[in-house]
């Protein structure tokens, strides 16, 4: 009489390892960006924006939507961040973006916006900040600097809640503001 047992494949049973996998902060990257020293935004979290922004029709090459969490954790900032293929795309997506989105035209003074907003536009990229709370124009013009590796700054709008937009131009490291035509 043969035993069963012998032939039979035994399971390993209570010994079987679990394997686990770490999990990965696939937006700490972004996070250090916002958190460094030269930078002094004081961002403690931040997390993606699901919606979708009127300039991503127009395909650029790099996209990214974040809502920064502020060490205050009163004040959000919402980041929406374009890098075009070159000046030609950036400039039709931001003129576009102007005419058509906001009905109006470069240095026009309208408000785009009923919160507080920045726009910071290089040669291949556009950067809009939004908050409900005061936005501090120099840590994000430092944020782009160090980020983007930017040449200069083609336009840089900002608007204050509830008002109109003011233009301004940066050189020899001073924002001037353009008069409205």
């Amino acid at each position: 009489m043969k035993n069963l047992d012998e032939i039979r494949p035994k399971s390993e049973g209570k010994e079987r390892i679990k394997e686990t996998k770490e999990s990965k902060d696939t937006l700490l990257p972004y996070l250090t960006s916002y958190t460094q020293d030269s930078v002094l935004l004081e961002i403690e979290s931040i997390s993606p924006i699901e919606h979708s922004h009127f300039i991503t029709r127009f395909q650029p090459v790099k996209k990214t939507a974040f809502l920064l969490q502020q060490k205050d954790s009163i004040t959000n900032i919402e980041h929406f961040s374009w890098e075009f293929k070159d000046s030609s795309a950036t400039k039709n997506a931001f003129y576009n973006w102007l005419d058509i989105e906001k009905s109006s035209k470069v240095f026009a003074p309208k408000s785009l916006s009923k919160d507080f907003f920045t726009a910071l536009v290089t040669e291949k990229h556009i950067d809009f900040f939004y908050s409900k709370k005061k936005l501090e124009i120099p840590k994000l013009m430092r944020y782009v600097k160090f980020n983007r590796n930017t040449e200069t700054y083609k336009y840089i709008i900002i608007q204050k809640r509830n008002s109109k937009v003011l233009w301004y131009q940066f050189a020899d490291e001073k924002l001037t503001l353009i008069p409205s035509k």
